[in-house]
This record gives C-alpha cells, sequence and structure tokens, in this order.
C-alpha cells in the first residue's frame, strides 16, 4: 500500500488462546486488501499472548485486536500507534468500553470489515509516512461508523457523530442540537464553533426547529443575520434530534450540492440507528437492574437457573437462598439444584417439575426440600422465561412454610384429641354416670343403701376416666427434658405403683434410655396394668384399662394356632422386661419390650389396641395403652403389639 500503511499492514492479535489467535490470524492473513491506487496489500498477522509480545512488534502495528482485559492493559502499557479492536461477545462489557478501544467486532467476518476500514482510513500516523492519497468521503464516512457502533452513551455518539462530519465535510462547521421540551438546544458543535455561540430555536421556527417539527431535510439560507454562516444544511434525526451542517458563502446552491446532502442523511441515518441502540440497551440494562434488586432483595429463596442436559444448573442465587438452605453461592453455582436440595424420595416428583417447566407450564406447589439443618416445607413457584413454550431457564422461588405446617399439625393433633375427649365425655363417663344416678334413685326409693355401694362403683369408674383423661390432656404428645435412665430402675419403680396382685416381674436384660422419668415411668404404669388386669386368664381383678384378650378361664389362641400353655386360672401371670427389639423382617432393632404369659390378643386386634378408647371390655376405657404410645411418640419411639412366643402378649417400644 502506498498510502500511510506502505504496502504491507500489520495487524497483531493478543490472545492467550493460541487457537483463538490462529483462527483470528487465518481470517485476516488470508485476504488481501486493495488499496486505492489500485495496488495490492498483503495483511500480515501476528498473534501472541498479552505477556509474551515485545514492545517493537506491539507498536508496530497498525492496528491490535484484543480478545480479554489482559490484552488490553498490555496495549495500554506501550507507546503505541495503531488502532485497538476489541474481539468480544459482549460490546456493553468493560473490554468494549474501554476508551482505548476504537472499534468493537463480535463475530469473524465484522472483525474482518472493521479493520478493513481501520487501515484505510490509517487515521493514527504517529510513526507513518503521509498518505499519497486522501480516502473518498464515503471511505471516511463509513471508517467512522465504526466509531458510532462502539460508543454507549447518547452524549458520546453525538460527539462521534461531530468528529466523523469534520473528516467528511472539513470545509463545513457542523452541531448537534437536541428537543428539550419547546426548545431545540445545542448540544455539541464543530471544533471552531462554541456551542455557546450556537442559537437556540423555538420548536416550529427557525431552521432547526422547522426540521423538528416536520421531519423534513432542508438546505436554507441562515435566518441568523448575525452569524458568520450564510447557509444551514439541516437533516432531522428521529423525533427530537436535527444534524447541521452550515457553510460561508451567500449562495446555497454553491455551498451544498447533492453528494453534500446524501452524506449529510446518510451519517444521520447511522447517529439514528446508534441513538435507537442506546435507548434499547439502555431501556434493557434498566431492566435487568430493576428484575436484579428484586432477585436479590425478595425476602423469600430464590434460584436463577438454566437447564443443562435434563437439570437445572444454579447461575444466581439471593442471599434468602444462602441463609435459608445453608448453602454458600459459590458451592452451588454451576450445579444441578436437585442434587443439593431435593431429598432422596422427591426425585421422581423433581423430574416431573422439571419436565412442566422445561414445557413453558408455571409450577406453584408445596414441596419439602433439604436445608444444611434438615428438611423444611416450601411453597415453591418456579417462572420460566417464556410460558407456553420450550424453556431452557427461569427463575424458583422458595416461600417457606413449615411453621405453618408445624402449626396445622399441632392443630389436627389437638383436634384429635379433642375429638377423643368428646367421644369418651358423651359415651364412657356417661354410661357409669347413668348407673350411679339410677342406684341412687333405687336407694332413695327403697331406702336399700346397698345400692349405694354400686353407685359407688361407677363413681369410682369415672374417677378413672377422669384421671386418665387428664393425663391426656395435660400431656399429649409432650415429653419435656430427657436424661439417662436405667430401663430396669423405671421398670421397678413402675411395678410398684400397680396393684399386680400374684403377678410376677422379670427384668432379663437393662439398658440405658434417653427418656423423661416420669413418663417412661408412667408407659410402664400403664402396660403393666394392662397385663395384670388383662392377661389373666380370669379377666379383669382390679380397676384399671381393659382390653379382653380371652374368655374367663378359656386358652387364648394368639395366633390362630398354638393353645395357650398356661390354662389354669390360678396360675400366677408373669411379665418380663428386657432391652432390645425385631423389625417386621426380623433384623433387631433397639428398644425395649414387656411381655407377659398370659390370655394374649386376638391377632384381629393387635392394630387396634392402641386406639383412644378401643376396649372389649365394657368396665374399660381403652386409654391406658393409648396413653403408653401417646409417651412413646413424645420420646421419638414407635408402639407395636405383637404375639409373645408363649402365647402371651408382647408390647415392643423401638426407638431407633
Amino acid at each position: 500500500m502506498t498510502s500511510a500503511l506502505g504496502e504491507r499492514a500489520s495487524v497483531l492479535v493478543l490472545a492467550d488462546d493460541p487457537e483463538l489467535g490462529d483462527d483470528v490470524g487465518k481470517r485476516l492473513g488470508a485476504e488481501r486488501r486493495d488499496s486505492a491506487d489500485g495496488e495490492t496489500v498483503a495483511v500480515e498477522t501476528h498473534a501472541a499472548a498479552p505477556g509474551g509480545v515485545d514492545e517493537a512488534r506491539l507498536v508496530g502495528a497498525d492496528a491490535t485486536v484484543v480478545v480479554d482485559e489482559a490484552g488490553l492493559e498490555r496495549v495500554r502499557s506501550a507507546d503505541r500507534a495503531g488502532a485497538v479492536v476489541a474481539y468480544v461477545d459482549d460490546p456493553t462489557g468493560r473490554v468494549a468500553t474501554d476508551p482505548l478501544v476504537d472499534a468493537v467486532a463480535g463475530s469473524l467476518e465484522a472483525l474482518s470489515g472493521t479493520v478493513s476500514w481501520l487501515l484505510a482510513r490509517d487515521r493514527r500516523s504517529v510513526v507513518r509516512s503521509e498518505p499519497t492519497r486522501t480516502p473518498s468521503r464515503i471511505e471516511q464516512l463509513n471508517a467512522g461508523m465504526t466509531e458510532l457502533a462502539a460508543v454507549r452513551s447518547v452524549d458520546e455518539a453525538y460527539r462521534a457523530a461531530v468528529a466523523v462530519a469534520e473528516q467528511v465535510f472539513p470545509e463545513y462547521q457542523c452541531v448537534v442540537a437536541v428537543r428539550d421540551e419547546e426548545w431545540v438546544e445545542p448540544v455539541v458543535a464543530s471544533s471552531g464553533t462554541p456551542v455557546e455561540d450556537c442559537d437556540r430555536v423555538r420548536v416550529g421556527t427557525g431552521v432547526a426547529g422547522k426540521a423538528v417539527q416536520t421531519g423534513d431535510v432542508s438546505i436554507a439560507p441562515n435566518p441568523n443575520p448575525e452569524s458568520r454562516f450564510d447557509t444551514v444544511l439541516t437533516v432531522p434525526v428521529g423525533d427530537d434530534v436535527v444534524f447541521q451542517l452550515a457553510a460561508d458563502g451567500g449562495d446555497c446552491a454553491d455551498d451544498f450540492d447533492g453528494d453534500d446532502r446524501r452524506l449529510a442523511e446518510l451519517l444521520a441515518s447511522h447517529l439514528e440507528e446508534t441513538l435507537d441502540r442506546i435507548a434499547v440497551t439502555e431501556t434493557l440494562r434498566t431492566e435487568r437492574d430493576r428484575l436484579l434488586a428484586l432477585f436479590t432483595n425478595v425476602p423469600d429463596p430464590a434460584i436463577a437457573y438454566d437447564y443443562v442436559d435434563g437439570d437445572p444448573i444454579v447461575r444466581q442465587v439471593n442471599d434468602a437462598f444462602e441463609r435459608t438452605f445453608g448453602y454458600e453461592a459459590e458451592t452451588v453455582l454451576d450445579e444441578s439444584i436437585d442434587d443439593y436440595i431435593v431429598p432422596p424420595d422427591s426425585g421422581e416428583e423433581a423430574s416431573e417439575l422439571n419436565d412442566q417447566l422445561r414445557r413453558g407450564e408455571n409450577v406453584r406447589k408445596e414441596v419439602t426440600r433439604t436445608t444444611t439443618e434438615g428438611p423444611r416445607h416450601f411453597i415453591l413457584h418456579v417462572i420460566p422465561i417464556h410460558l407456553d413454550a420450550a424453556n431452557a431457564a427461569g427463575y424458583a422461588i422458595y416461600t417457606d412454610v413449615t411453621d405453618r405446617r408445624e402449626r396445622e399439625e399441632t392443630l389436627r393433633r389437638q383436634n384429635e384429641r379433642l375429638d377423643e375427649f368428646a367421644s369418651i365425655v358423651s359415651h364412657d363417663l356417661r354410661n357409669p354416670l347413668s348407673v350411679a344416678e339410677g342406684y341412687v334413685d333405687l336407694a332413695r326409693e327403697t331406702g336399700d343403701v346397698d345400692h349405694l355401694a354400686k353407685a359407688a362403683d361407677a363413681i369410682d369408674r369415672m374417677d378413672e376416666l377422669v384421671a386418665d383423661l387428664l393425663s391426656l390432656a395435660r400431656q399429649g404428645r409432650a415429653v419435656g427434658e430427657t436424661e439417662s435412665v436405667s430401663l430396669s430402675e423405671v421398670a421397678r419403680e413402675a411395678w410398684e405403683s400397680v396393684d399386680t396382685g400374684s403377678a410376677t416381674l422379670t427384668v432379663e436384660s437393662d439398658a440405658t434410655l434417653d427418656a423423661n422419668r416420669t413418663r417412661l415411668c408412667e408407659l410402664f404404669e400403664n402396660v403393666f396394668r394392662n397385663s395384670v388386669e388383662h392377661g389373666s386368664a380370669g379377666g379383669r381383678t382390679s380397676s384399671g384399662d381393659s382390653v379382653d384378650r380371652g374368655s374367663a378361664g378359656g386358652q387364648a389362641e394368639p395366633d390362630g394356632s398354638a393353645e395357650h400353655d398356661r390354662d389354669l386360672p390360678d396360675d400366677p401371670l408373669s411379665v418380663r422386661v428386657g432391652a432390645g427389639t425385631l423389625r417386621d423382617d426380623g433384623e433387631a432393632a433397639p428398644g425395649f419390650y414387656v411381655e407377659d404369659d398370659g390370655t394374649g390378643l386376638p391377632a384381629e386386634e393387635r392394630d387396634r389396641v392402641f386406639e383412644s378408647g378401643f376396649t372389649t371390655d365394657e368396665s374399660g376405657t381403652g386409654l391406658g395403652l393409648a396413653i403408653s404410645e401417646r409417651i412413646a411418640e413424645a420420646h421419638g419411639w414407635t408402639a407395636h403389639a405383637l404375639a409373645a412366643e408363649d402365647g402371651g402378649a408382647r408390647f415392643e417400644f423401638r426407638t431407633g
């Protein structure tokens, strides 16, 4: 090239990625540029890492391509003379918007074209010879478009348009004016014309005011007689901006020709496109900032996700997510959120939700999710980016409803207990009350005080019912403070508190339990009372709970096949307590048992013995074993009724 660039043009690509540097180099090096005087110019391209390029090569480059901040800083540190092109995906990023960058390209094709214009323009000639041919005005205008394409603000766009106009129209002065309500105000002017010396006009008056109002291009005499410019070319830019060229001389036809008008309109068109792009970018940036502020400050945990190979990959989380789920953002970013918070037994549910979201369906569902402190309940509201369309991204918001669920569960249990109480009060208490009233009336009518004894028995029965009801009402499933207690000690203490008659207690093995001693003692008392009163062949022997486990003096068949070994009514009942239980699958489980050799439990009634109010004995309350189960549940244990190996009843309490 016989211009400022000589016969060869040098392009330097600064990139740590050798393959990227080679790709750009091959693209540019394979092309040969035609110079203005008809000669062919070879473009030599060199690729180097920012930290490995020498100063001479950097300074000698006609154009330098940077792909990241490292390359930009290397160029900044050198005494360079060539143009700088940012080859990046994001035109709004830090590299693209750096003042050192002359142009931006997002593809190899755009990069090739941009470098071509910059080389042809040859605006930087610090270490170059003077060009032998001045580029044409259209070449200068096209080269200047790269500057407009790179600007990021409205003010920059106005200044860039004036800078391009000074190159394309060096013989004229130019000004950009903007509408401000009822006035058209000059904002940027050529270097030889202070903007303060430019007059503002009302919309609809003067050439600028009429252009804003009508949208028409005009070449007209300057209406200001005191101005040194006689003729003004005015081109509207959109609805609120005008671009003007002013010329000295008296004949407007001699001052501006058709080429001037076409080039001015082309420049105005590019300026309008640039302003529109900036407006759209600003709108998107504002919406993005608003969305980010909403996402960050929403009080509920929230994540932004993308689907990659069918998994929801976390792209962003807010502070509430970190507080609630206990995971730092760095831990879950770029990971599948399902791997962290979906419980093992909810994998199928999560897959169904993912399928719905990929189809563009909005999801609102109550789910259980795992935090670092355990499972919690949430209302999950997931919003895909596009409804009713295939989706790869969206937002998920988790509203914690664990406390509400716990309150609902507590209320449900309270209502169940109230229903139990109502049933017992309305039925079980009413019967002995009616009996007592009947015998009192007979005593009054006949004068026979023996009837009062039967009334007293009925009152004792009501007292027993009331005591059991108070136990349920006051304690329920609450356990209070726990401590390490000996199984054998508590069992023996409870045995001493129950009227056991001739029954015997054997502690077969001991264990240490973490329990509330008082409530565990109450559990044993109720189970012992049930065994003593209803495990004996003779049935009920004293007041208390009554679950009929066989006819008086008969032989029970607890499993439907084995006959009971102890069939004499006078045989003393044996009760055994020990550590260890067996699961349904035969595997050993921690816990303890109470077993007797009494009449046993009919197979069809074993699943019901812990039901509140269940009894087959008219004199029973049906609450003793229910209380025992409540106490077990309060400790986190489970209660089970089984058949003992010798035909009696076995009650297991599994602690793990």
